[in-house]
């Protein structure tokens, strides 16, 4: 069966070098790859989409403007892809964008987002775009790669897990980092802040759980002490040359296992350069 793989797309260069780097992480793999672009204003105030009134005689030069934009991009990438096991699907939605993104989900079973970190108009330094923050938050039911515009395709050669065990692991949240590592021939380096010594039995538990599900592949535990998750992962990257980071969003809270104040990928700490992999039960 191909795997199916949602691809977003403003048409920014940000969302481009995202769809880039799917392309080439399933390279001669079987994917069905959905193109969306939506242009009804998130009434939230998510990116720069026009709201139209649907009778607005302007809501159809929106729907043309970005049927034809999808068009481009499936230009290019007929250019640049000739990997007959990829399939290509354009869907434009005059909607709100995670609206679109949850209904798709739903009804196509994708089994992976792959996101630009922010789209045109989220200009601000060392911050995600607050679609990409959206769909963090609110898909629970699929897991979401995160690729910043600065990210080069390499095969990762080693994947940060960033956990400190406190919650429960699911072979089905984990078996898209195991796919991945598998693919990739890929290192997985297990990063915590809490080391055997002082683990709760619970911990120890999930500890054991998550080697299981990483039999047969190349893996390493790390612990670091009296620092921040996001300072951790930042020396990895930079001393390591981690090229992807993975972390378990079960639930809101899992965030304060990891150190943060309140559920946000920005306080995970912002990579110019390293895709990030949220898992979902």
């Amino acid at each position: 069966m191909p795997k199916k793989i949602l691809l977003t797309t403003d048409f920014s260069m940000n969302s481009w070098n995202a769809i880039q780097y799917a392309i080439k992480l399933y390279e001669n793999q079987e994917c069905d790859f959905y193109l969306l672009n939506t242009y009804a204003k998130d009434v939230y105030g998510l990116d720069s989409y026009v709201l139209l009134d649907p009778d607005d005689v302007f809501d159809k030069l929106s729907e043309n403007i970005s049927k034809e934009g999808l068009g481009d991009v499936l230009a290019q990438l007929s250019s640049i892809d000739k990997d007959l096991k990829h399939r290509y699907h354009i869907i434009s939605r005059s909607e709100r964008f995670l609206d679109a993104v949850k209904s798709l989900v739903h009804s196509l079973k994708i089994e992976m987002i792959v996101v630009g970190a922010k789209g045109k108009t989220n200009g601000e330094q060392g911050k995600y775009g607050r679609n990409t923050l959206g769909i963090i938050e609110t898909i629970r039911k699929c897991p979401v790669l995160i690729v910043p515009k600065n990210a080069t395709f390499n095969q990762p050669e080693e994947i940060v897990l960033a956990t400190n065990f406190n919650t429960d692991f699911d072979i089905s949240e984990i078996k898209y980092l195991v796919e991945i590592a598998k693919m990739s021939n890929a290192r997985i380096q297990i990063l915590s802040l809490t080391d055997d010594s002082v683990m709760t039995a619970q911990q120890k538990n999930n500890k054991s759980l998550l080697e299981k599900y990483l039999v047969g592949l190349d893996y390493i535990f790390n612990v670091l002490h009296n620092v921040k998750m996001s300072a951790a992962l930042s020396c990895f990257v930079e001393i390591k040359h981690s090229n992807m980071i993975s972390y378990v969003d079960k639930k809101p809270s899992v965030w304060e296992t990891l150190g943060f104040v309140r559920p946000s990928l920005g306080k995970l700490g912002y990579f110019n350069d390293v895709p990030v992999l949220a898992l979902h039960g």
